[in-house]
């Protein structure tokens, strides 16, 4: 948004996409990026940037979305029939999980090589002597990348991990006690950045401690543990009210520790 004037709205998103990519670019002009983006990306400028800044991108395509191209998804679905892919996976708690990816590949839009992949997903949850199937789950993809048999499973997969950052990120920092729908500075757009880096820092810390063999062991065991919010609360608590020992600060500075996470 203009920082010199008054505004209506937030600016469009693809907008702001080309000039973050021109940033990207400029700063890591040899990094090699793997952009994952939701539905609103499939269009003829999103392809041009990519294709420029040699990116490769797993997009999500929804139905409506470039019509010729799902015109010619479903043309080409009959003559490349050999491209399909099928897996099972019994999970240690007794559920099933079954796969089925379909793909198309040198679909051409505006010069533009894509590729179309699917993969229909169903978990069939044991309950004792009876199979709850639950709903069926179809999520669908375009990508620039060469995909076949070999790597059609890693390549859906990776596609899907954006629906994590939308929901196991933004969503826990807007619903897990980080807050971040308030608005700590009305004044000053900088402030507010700060306080935003600084919470994704603060997240990230919390995701290592969480997921590291010592707390889970200590703090998550047994089926009365604590909740991750109870703890933070003491923890909150302690750093308010506790008197800090500097010495042993000093010696915890000096030790090396092992760091060792659950798979």
């Amino acid at each position: 948004n203009p920082s010199d004037k008054e505004y209506d709205k937030q600016d469009c998103e693809r907008k702001a996409f080309t000039r973050l990519a021109a940033r990207l670019k400029q700063d890591f002009p040899r990094l090699p990026i793997l952009i994952l983006a939701d539905g609103l990306y499939p269009y003829e400028g999103f392809f041009m940037t990519c294709k420029s800044n040699n990116w490769s991108y797993i997009v999500t395509f929804k139905e409506g979305n470039l019509p010729t191209i799902w015109e010619e998804t479903r043309e080409l679905q009959v003559y490349q029939t050999e491209n399909h892919h099928h897996e099972v996976i019994m999970r240690p708690d007794g559920n099933t999980e079954e796969r089925h990816y379909h793909w198309v590949t040198g679909m051409d839009y505006h010069g533009y090589r894509l590729n179309w992949l699917e993969c229909q997903e169903t978990i069939t949850k044991n309950k004792g002597s009876k199979e709850v199937e639950e709903a069926q789950c179809t999520f669908t993809h375009i990508t620039d990348l060469p995909i076949g048999t070999s790597n059609i499973i890693l390549t859906s997969r990776t596609g899907r991990l954006r629906w994590k950052i939308e929901n196991e990120g933004f969503n826990t920092l807007k619903k897990g006690g980080y807050e971040m729908e308030h608005k700590y500075s009305r004044v000053n757009y900088q402030a507010s950045k700060n306080y935003y880096q600084l919470m994704q820092m603060a997240y990230l810390i919390n995701q290592l401690m969480v997921i590291s063999i010592h707390f889970q062991a200590n703090y998550l065991k047994g089926k009365n543990h604590q909740t991750l919010k109870s703890l933070w609360q003491d923890l909150i608590a302690a750093m308010k009210w506790a008197e800090l020992d500097e010495a042993r600060l000093q010696r915890m500075k000096t030790e090396k520790i092992q760091f060792r996470y659950v798979t």
